[in-house]
């Protein structure tokens, strides 16, 4: 049977679920890994017997081997790669839908301008003169 980590890590454990909560605005998030960047966060919360325990039973390095082994680090980043996806084809139709809003904004304005100058050229010309009274 596992046993329970030690009472005085359990704060650290809440911490770094925190941490890990708020990714990429956590000052541990490392993004040319998409990684948090854990062997950092442990040393900087001084949990070096915990360092230490972790890269006996991952390997080093601490970072790469723990999260490689993790299935739920494996169900977030794929679920992160979605979002990311989703979001660049969000952003490609945002950009045609304005790019046709921008063409249909042009052809109307032609089409008014068309309009407003045939109305010009065919306006009635007013000649002094009149009908003469009989």
């Amino acid at each position: 049977m596992p046993e329970s980590p030690p009472t005085d890590y359990r704060e650290l454990l809440d911490l770094l679920s925190h941490e890990v909560g708020e990714w990429e605005h956590s000052p541990y998030y490392l993004p040319q890994e998409e990684l948090f960047d854990l062997e950092r966060f442990l040393s900087d919360h001084r949990a070096l017997e915990l360092k230490d325990e972790l890269e006996r039973e991952f390997g080093v390095p601490l970072n790469r081997t723990f999260w490689v082994s993790s299935l739920r680090y494996w169900r977030l980043r794929q679920a992160r790669e979605e979002v990311k996806r989703q979001d660049a084809e969000q952003d490609q139709k945002r950009h045609e839908y304005l790019r046709a809003q921008g063409e249909r904004k042009k052809v109307w304005q032609e089409w008014l301008k068309g309009l407003t100058a045939g109305r010009r050229r065919g306006r009635f010309k007013v000649i002094p003169g009149g009908r003469k009274e009989s």
